[in-house]
C-alpha cells in the first residue's frame, strides 16, 4: 500500500513538491456509489422483468446484448477509479486522491478546524435517512467537505481532528 501512495504522489510530483507531508500513516478508502450502482443493474432487472411479463425473451435478450454492457462497464471503470483513491494521511498532511489524480493536498498548519456533522431525516418519530460529512476548514477561507462515501467517515474525521 505504501507503494500505490509514493506512487500516487510520485507520479504528481508538481502538486506534493511544495507541501512536505512527510510518512504515511493511514488510508481511508471509500465505497463504491448507490446510484451508480443502481443503474448499472438496474437494465437487468428491467429485462427480467420484461420478459416474465411478456413471456417473450426477444425483448430481454435485446436489452442484455446491447443496452446493458456499455453501461455495466462505465460502472467498473468509475467504480475502479472512485476505489483506487481515498484520503491518504501522512505525519504532515493529508492528501485527497480520485484514481490516480491527486485533487488536492493539505498540511496539517493550513488547517483551521475539523467537524464532523451528521443530519437526520425524521418522518414522524421515524427515522428516515442519515447523512454524515466532516467539514474541514481551511486558514485561508475555504472548506473541504468529506461526504458519507468514505467507509469509516466519524473514524476518518477523529483523526484528522487530533492530528
Amino acid at each position: 500500500m505504501a507503494r500505490t501512495v509514493l506512487t500516487v504522489l510520485a507520479t504528481h510530483e508538481a502538486g506534493t513538491a511544495e507541501h512536505d507531508l512527510g510518512d504515511f500513516l493511514r488510508r481511508y478508502r471509500r465505497r463504491p456509489g448507490i446510484v451508480g450502482t443502481f443503474f448499472a443493474f438496474a437494465p437487468l432487472a428491467g429485462a427480467l422483468t420484461l420478459g416474465i411479463r411478456e413471456g417473450d425473451l426477444t425483448g430481454a435478450l435485446a436489452i442484455t446484448l446491447f443496452v446493458w454492457p456499455p453501461l455495466f462497464l462505465w460502472w467498473c471503470v468509475s467504480t475502479r477509479r472512485r476505489l483506487e483513491g481515498g484520503l491518504y494521511v501522512f505525519e504532515g498532511g493529508f492528501a485527497d486522491v480520485h484514481g490516480r489524480k491527486v485533487l488536492c493536498t493539505i498540511t496539517w498548519p493550513e488547517v483551521r478546524s475539523v467537524q464532523y456533522r451528521t443530519r437526520s431525516l425524521w418522518a414522524g418519530l421515524i427515522p428516515v435517512a442519515r447523512t454524515a460529512r466532516c467539514v474541514i476548514e481551511l486558514r485561508d477561507g475555504d472548506t473541504i467537505e468529506l461526504d458519507g462515501s468514505y467507509r469509516t467517515l466519524h473514524r476518518l474525521a477523529e483523526d484528522l481532528h487530533t492530528a
